[in-house]
């Protein structure tokens, strides 16, 4: 099972509908998955304990990790959605 960490600025609505959309995607394309939702600013403290697979950030991060990041947007927008989902499969199915 796959693990993602979905942050925006306050963990609350936004992380929720991109959280949401992710575990959408990934059920219709039979991949396993988890989503954790945090504060950008809890980020890297959420990373080291978790560990997840990727992390899907709606705004700026702070700190570093040594995770892949994808910027989450899309999934909010629908600007360049074919393509994040196309990115993100890649990672999870990797």
């Amino acid at each position: 099972m796959k693990t993602v960490l979905v942050a925006c600025g306050a963990a609350v609505a936004t992380s929720t509908v991109v959280a949401k959309k992710i575990e959408k995607i990934a059920s219709e394309n039979g991949v396993e998955l988890k989503t954790v939702q945090a504060k950008a600013s809890e980020v890297a403290q959420k990373a080291a304990e978790i560990k997840p697979d990727i992390i899907v950030c709606t705004c700026q991060l702070e700190g570093d990790v040594d995770i892949p990041v994808m910027n989450g947007r899309s999934f909010l927008t629908g600007i360049n959605l074919q393509k994040t989902t196309g990115e993100l499969l890649e990672i999870l199915r990797g």
